[in-house]
């Protein structure tokens, strides 16, 4: 047998945890009045609204697996959108409250997956903001690592 892993595997995994993650839906229910929306995949030709914010989106991803490899590597993104209108300004100061929102939400959402599956650990971990171009939605991005040595002959549990 040829150990594999499905992407959608580590997608549904990773849907059923943010779900029923107490601390995401906390934190969008204290700021949002709302639990996030989940998207897996999305339609480019009909976006999510503002409406559907907070979000959640998981991407689907590619991966690196077979015989010579002495360790796989599976590569997903996750995207979430925060929407803040609030703007405050002390002194000469002024801050888009969005930006520390859309990072809290990315936070949680990487701390959640992070310690989701203790033997096969996130590798890597890409991860940006962008507070300028949307506003008043904060769109986050991370890009999601994780390596695996595979063991010919048995499956991989993940």
């Amino acid at each position: 047998m040829i150990p594999t892993l499905k992407l959608s595997d580590i997608i549904s995994k990773w849907r059923d945890a943010l779900q029923a993650s107490q601390p995401i839906q906390n934190f969008c229910t204290t700021h949002y009045n709302k639990a996030p929306n989940i998207f897996i995949g999305i339609n480019g030709k009909i976006p999510p609204t503002a409406d559907n914010c907070p979000l959640i989106i998981l991407y689907p991803g590619a991966k690196s697996e077979g015989l010579e490899l002495q360790e796989y590597t599976y590569k997903l993104t996750i995207g979430w959108t925060v929407l803040q209108n609030a703007v405050t300004v002390t002194n000469n100061v002024t801050e888009l409250s969005g930006i520390a929102e859309c990072d809290a939400l990315g936070q949680l959402i990487y701390l959640e997956l992070a310690q989701l599956s203790p033997d096969n650990p996130v590798s890597v971990l890409n991860y940006d903001i962008e507070p300028v171009a949307y506003f008043p939605r904060f769109p986050g991005r991370m890009e999601i690592t994780v390596k695996i040595s595979p063991v010919n002959g048995y499956s991989i549990n993940f």
